[in-house]
């Protein structure tokens, strides 16, 4: 719903209809007030013809916003690249999980190859010891 907000532009109140909050539309008129001194400095009864000096005005906000519009602009660029690298170090990550998910796979495949090989080891070794000696190793006093 519209309503009526009373505000201040160059020692004159003008009224404003809007839906915008009231917070807003002062602060736009602040803006505008701030511009309008920047134009004619400190003696606001400065000899610059009204229609001039609305022209000014209208080109310094138009200059301020299309310096925001390329600002926001090139941010857009900046956070549309971060959303790219964002996705691709997400892919990457999977990646790198399947192959750590496959090589710990691999590493306890061979650990249980390695610990069946010491069994073995051990058993032959066990095995060894039980086994009865041959000529030449009693001959010659070993085992």
């Amino acid at each position: 719903m519209a309503r009526k907000v009373d505000v201040v532009i160059c020692g004159k109140v003008i009224t404003l209809k809007s839906n915008e909050e009231e917070a807003h539309l002062q602060r736009i008129a602040r803006y505008i007030d701030q511009k309008m001194s920047e134009l004619t400095g400190a003696n606001t009864t400065a000899a610059i013809d009204e229609r001039v000096r609305t022209n000014l005005i209208a080109v310094n906000i138009a200059n301020d916003y299309f310096k925001v519009a390329d600002k926001l602009a090139r941010i857009e660029v900046t956070k549309d690249k971060y959303k790219e690298e964002i996705d691709r170090l997400q892919q990457e990550n999977t990646l790198l999980r399947l192959e750590y998910d496959a090589l710990k796979a691999e590493h306890t495949a061979l650990q249980v190859e390695h610990d069946e090989y010491i069994e073995v080891f051990d058993n032959v070794k066990k095995h060894e010891n039980i086994l009865p000696l041959n000529r030449g190793e009693r001959k010659a006093g070993l085992r």
